[in-house]
């Protein structure tokens, strides 16, 4: 089972590898995505490379901040959001 800070972690992963492809391309994944999902063919051949990594990190964005949530959901249910706090913390870091 992943822990919640195992996602934590892979999803700023994900976001750092996004910004780049966005940052190169000028356009926010959710944009490119939707415009990626249509079909379309990219006009440069040089890009289907990038265009198909982009799109599979962001579908794999997309899934693990879904189960992110369904895993924080389970814990606010619990009421446990205090102890799931203390154990992300660094050892000896909390008062």
């Amino acid at each position: 089972m992943t822990s919640l800070q195992e996602l934590i972690a892979e999803l700023h992963t994900l976001d750092r590898e996004l910004a780049r492809f966005e940052e190169q391309y000028g356009l926010l994944s959710e944009t490119f995505f939707a415009w990626y999902q249509s079909g379309e063919e990219p006009e440069n051949p040089d890009w289907v490379r990038d265009f198909a990594l982009w799109a599979g990190t962001y579908q794999l964005r997309l899934r693990r901040q879904e189960k992110y949530r369904r895993l924080v959901a389970e814990v606010v249910a619990r009421r446990d959001v205090p102890t799931l706090i203390r154990e992300s913390l660094p050892v000896g870091a909390a008062g």
